[in-house]
């Protein structure tokens, strides 16, 4: 399973998980892009690692929103949260996630945070980082 940082500024890593059950209590404080579906345990994964922001993929929504539903539970805990459409990468894959995912739904601290949805999420990511550094 890939666990890699692909871009670190101001001591703020990205790192891509292949799956949100990676999360490590070296997390705390990074931003996690992880290929899991962002269900309510994805959610409450994010919360409990203490992650900066945490992005996961909608696997297309699914029953009343439950590829979406740990959004919620992020924004509950001001935890900035996204995720790419299941069109643009694929599911358990943190690399596509990074290389290929767009934006496709922002929690509120998500948009706070300056993430939009149609937004390619390496560009999201990096633009984040850069306000840490600056």
């Amino acid at each position: 399973m890939l666990r890699t940082t692909v871009a670190e500024r101001g001591g703020r890593r990205v790192v891509l998980l292949d799956s949100m059950s990676q999360a490590e209590h070296a997390d705390r404080g990074q931003i996690i892009v992880a290929a899991s579906n962002g269900g309510v345990e994805s959610g409450r994964i994010a919360v409990l690692s203490g992650c900066a922001c945490a992005v996961f993929n909608d696997a297309g929504r699914g029953k009343d929103d439950a590829g979406i539903a740990g959004l919620a539970v992020m924004d509950e805990a001001g935890v900035p949260g996204a995720t790419v459409g299941h069109l643009t990468a694929r599911i358990s894959d943190g690399r596509d996630m990074w290389d290929n995912g767009v934006l496709t739904h922002v929690n509120e601290a998500g948009l706070r945070a300056g993430l939009r949805v149609g937004d390619p999420l390496r560009s999201a990511i990096t633009r984040l980082l850069e306000e840490v550094a600056a």
